[in-house]
């Protein structure tokens, strides 16, 4: 298991099976839920890059994919 630049170990998510509620993206609570983070390390790993999104509209959204790579 890799560590993320805050030295906490990453979670194995391989297992993912809940799809994103519109198919496409997940919203950053959702991917907290799936990750088992709080909704602001989410966010920061969005900043950071770990985690690959787009902010539209002031909101985050989270490409699946993204998601299995971290």
């Amino acid at each position: 298991m890799d560590k993320h630049p805050g030295g906490r170990p990453r979670k194995e998510l391989s297992g993912i099976t809940q799809e994103p509620a519109n198919g496409t993206y997940y919203t950053v609570e959702e991917a907290a839920e799936l990750l088992g983070v709080h909704v602001r390390t989410v966010q920061a790993r969005l900043r950071d890059g770990t985690l690959n999104g787009k902010k539209l509209s002031g909101v985050w959204r989270i490409y699946k994919d993204s998601l299995k790579e971290y």
